[in-house]
């Protein structure tokens, strides 16, 4: 009656492909008994006030093969399209809702205490089409494969459904994620990390005040230390790989947010360097792999997150320039041409990141990190293989850093890239860190910042080539100037506090307890990687 559900939802993206999913010749040849078919109507019931909902709890009635059956939920967790939840399921003689038949399980007095004697009311329906592929996969581990195809229903409003469901029946959790890396090879497959019940509550207007299901928190604790390298990393580098889908999915949800796009880079330049400080405890080839493939969708998520500074720092220009002028112009040619080449680059990435483009990456990834970390007697300690590479890192940065000339663009720029991994690195694993690397943490956001703007000099230039040279406006070239003479001008102020801020970088290293500099002949014995 009672158990604990674990399902990877994925939405499938074009309705075009449900046929040829269910044909597929993998899943045909691991099924266990012939494809079946359901058609599925299902109840959710609540309070007039929603209590079920506000204590975390669902209370279902689903109409299947002529039976009825009741289903309670509760809490709930979801990352990266798994779904983890208690369910209850009691076989009931007719479409009347009642909690009674619960209240002597485990789950009655949280459903007592809620309901506290209120009716419950019908709140939204599903009705679908469910197609139930029984799969064994190739570890024994058994999957119900279930493609729901349907609507959403709440009051006179609908949404279209379209769901495939792999949930585990026997076995192992990464055996789901290797049949959705599969799948999302061949077809148009989205992690979904919204319950249908969510996306019920959202279209029925009931979401406000109410959460979704609650992500895991960070694995990594102070405790961590102590693990062995790889089951340490194999567990961080999956949850950051969740935070990479979670920023997709607020990115195809509010596409034009630019905080949105800047999250979603931001979550992928993190996945790479936890995966870049875990390089000697991979396979080569693996490591290279991986490291290609995030590599090019970071490459396309820089093009959009680039161009959108650009716009944000001509805005800020633009507006000055109102402002300030005694005799303000609206005839800035350049907002015009800045803003259709955003909204074309923007038009490029979107199809293919809401088509499941990114999706094999992803799923594939985590499959491969599902099963990674074997164990290994010669293998260090998470805290030590941390210390070493951490301090490794930060001796050839200190190094870049001490040996920049500012007249060198390039050498500024692979400095600010070594600054990002250091800091999102030292970020993400500050749960096994001392507590003093907090101000390196910090002091390399502030370089990071500086170098940010002495970077904009070198991508200004070819975008404005690109940019002027179809428009014969002589305005727009002259809008050009201004452009290119206030990035110079923030660059020449951040040359001027480039000396101040990277010997506060360089205090805070030396501050920063069991990570201080040792000769280079000591890391090269130290360091796994050298």
């Amino acid at each position: 009656m009672v158990n604990t559900e674990a399902e990877l939802k994925l939405r499938l993206t074009d309705p075009g492909c449900l046929s040829a999913l269910l044909q597929d010749a993998l899943l045909h040849e691991l099924s266990t008994q012939p494809p079946r078919t359901e058609l599925l109507e299902t109840t959710y019931y609540d309070t007039a006030d929603q209590r079920l909902l506000h204590s975390r709890l669902s209370y279902r009635l689903r109409l299947a093969a002529g039976e009825w059956t009741a289903t309670v939920k509760a809490d709930g967790t979801s990352d990266g399209g798994l779904h983890e939840r208690a369910e209850y399921n009691i076989p009931v003689d007719n479409p009347l809702p009642s909690i009674e038949p619960f209240e002597a399980t485990e789950i009655g007095p949280r459903l007592i205490e809620a309901v506290q004697g209120m009716p419950l009311e019908p709140v939204f329906i599903t009705r679908f089409e469910r197609h139930i592929v029984d799969i064994t996969t190739p570890d024994g581990s058994t999957i119900e494969l279930a493609l729901d195809d349907g609507e959403i229903i709440a009051g006179d409003k609908q949404q279209k459904l379209l769901e495939l469901e792999l949930e585990l029946k026997t076995g192992h959790r990464h055996a789901l994620i290797w049949l959705g890396s599969v799948l999302a090879e061949k077809f148009p497959l989205l992690p979904e990390h919204d319950s249908k019940l969510y996306r019920a509550m959202v279209l029925a207007g009931l979401a406000k005040g109410l959460s979704q299901d609650e992500k895991l928190p960070c694995p990594l604790k102070k405790s961590s230390g102590a693990l062995p390298a790889k089951q340490a990393f194999s567990q961080t580098i999956i949850h950051n790989l969740h935070v990479v889908i979670r920023a997709q999915q607020a990115y195809l949800t509010s596409p034009d947010e630019v905080d949105n796009i800047h999250d979603f880079r931001v979550a992928l330049r993190r996945l790479r360097a936890q995966l870049q400080l875990a390089k000697p405890l991979l396979p080569p080839e693996d490591y290279t792999a991986w490291q290609d493939k995030l590599t090019a969708w970071s490459r396309k998520l820089g093009k959009i997150r680039d161009l959108d500074v650009f716009r944000l720092n001509w805005d800020e220009l633009a507006y000055a320039l109102e402002t300030n002028l005694s005799s303000p112009t609206n005839k800035l040619a350049l907002t015009a041409l800045i803003t259709d080449k955003c909204q074309a680059a923007r038009a490029e990435l979107y199809p293919q990141v809401a088509a499941g483009q990114f999706t094999p990456v992803l799923l594939g990834l985590w499959a491969f990190l599902e099963t990674w970390p074997v164990a290994d007697e010669t293998e260090p300690t998470c805290k030590k293989f941390v210390l070493d590479r951490l301090t490794h890192w930060l001796t050839q940065f200190l190094e870049q850093g001490d040996t920049l000339t500012m007249d060198d663009l390039a050498a500024a720029h692979e400095l600010r890239i070594a600054c990002k991994r250091l800091r999102y690195a030292l970020d993400s694993l500050s749960p096994v860190l001392p507590d003093n690397t907090r101000l390196l943490t910090r002091r390399l956001e502030q370089l990071q910042d500086v170098l940010g703007s002495i970077q904009d000099v070198t991508f200004t230039p070819p975008l404005l080539q690109e940019l002027v040279k179809a428009s014969a406006s002589r305005l727009a070239h002259h809008n050009a100037g201004l452009i290119t003479g206030w990035q110079l001008a923030r660059a020449t102020t951040a040359i001027a506090s480039w000396e101040t801020t990277w010997l506060k970088v360089k205090k805070a290293a030396a501050k920063a307890k069991k990570l201080k500099p040792r000769e280079e002949a000591e890391i090269n014995k130290r360091s796994p990687e050298l």
